[in-house]
């Protein structure tokens, strides 16, 4: 594609990201659309995976050093660079397909009052990419899902019109579940869209699990909870009984952030889209990764079974 249209800001926000930096900023540079600028905000990393990119020669790409803050600050700072019309956030060890910002631009061009389009995504799991996620959600779908306290897609897989959202930031306080909090945020006011397309990779580090990022981590999601629904004018008690005395767990699904749940998502929509064979392959691998832990073999249960039950079980449309 040539250079005119609007420019796209794609924010990169760096901490520590070793091998994975270069990759992940070289599937940026090289996508279709032209007419980006890469920012690069190293977040006071200390592990050298800024040197693996000092050889990019790309006048696109601008980069600044911040001592460590977290990812919420360096957002913000990033957001308060940019020039471009939209902005797409892009994590420092993931990749993005070549089409991401060209698809993702499309959608907002030909929907002007799409405040938000994510896009499908798999996951990066021992160097392989797995479990693709596809399936697209129109303005009514992802209405839904903001209502029921969910993301209508992983959040670095956004794209978002400054026009709109120019004014809001990111929540400087929330080291972890930034994105979930500022995506319910925005889609209480803004209609979203979702790409019917797997145009992103996120890596999974499972060995980063340890107790003590898993009781922050439920901590902090459970204030972003309880803030939305403030927010709404319900109590978080009456929409999560369940999480009111939370206990904590060492379960292999608290570990990874239920990755299975993800692999349970990908094989019924593999299933939707008529892919069977490629959901009972989703489903293995999701069993390999803990062969002993049963919600492990969900995936391959969903992937296998009649259609009918799994609408039942599921509540899925088909």
């Amino acid at each position: 594609m040539s250079d005119i249209g609007p420019k796209v800001s794609v924010l990169i926000c760096v901490f520590n990201a070793g091998q994975y930096l270069r990759p992940s900023v070289q599937s940026v540079v090289t996508q279709t659309y032209r007419n980006i600028e890469i920012i690069i905000v190293n977040d006071g990393s200390t592990d050298g995976c800024m040197e693996t990119i000092r050889d990019l020669a790309d006048p696109r790409i601008r980069v600044f050093h911040q001592e460590n803050k977290g990812k919420p600050s360096a957002l913000n700072f990033a957001l308060g660079q940019l020039r471009g019309d939209f902005y797409a956030v892009h994590d420092a060890d993931d990749l993005s397909d070549p089409r991401r910002i060209e698809c993702q631009l499309k959608w907002m061009l030909e929907n002007r009052d799409l405040a938000a389009v994510f896009c499908g995504y798999d996951v990066i799991v021992k160097n392989r990419r797995q479990a693709p996620i596809a399936a697209a959600k129109d303005r009514d779908a992802c209405r839904r899902d903001i209502a029921a306290f969910r993301m209508p897609s992983h959040d670095p897989t956004g794209m978002y019109r400054m026009s709109l959202v120019g004014a809001e930031r990111y929540d400087p306080d929330l080291l972890l579940g930034q994105g979930f909090d500022y995506i319910l945020r925005l889609g209480e006011r803004f209609p979203m869209m979702v790409v019917g397309e797997c145009l992103y990779s996120y890596r999974v580090h499972r060995a980063s699990g340890t107790r003590r990022n898993i009781e922050q981590r439920e901590q902090l999601v459970r204030g972003v909870l309880r803030a939305a629904c403030s927010r709404r004018g319900v109590t978080f008690e009456s929409q999560f009984p369940n999480c009111v005395n939370p206990g904590i767990s060492r379960r292999n699904r608290d570990l990874d952030n239920y990755l299975a749940a993800h692999f349970i998502d990908s094989s019924i929509d593999l299933r939707r889209a008529g892919k069977r064979w490629l959901a009972i392959r989703t489903g293995l691998e999701c069993s390999r990764l803990h062969p002993l832990d049963l919600d492990y073999h969900k995936s391959l249960v969903y992937a296998l079974a009649p259609m009918w039950l799994v609408r039942k079980i599921r509540r899925v449309p088909m």
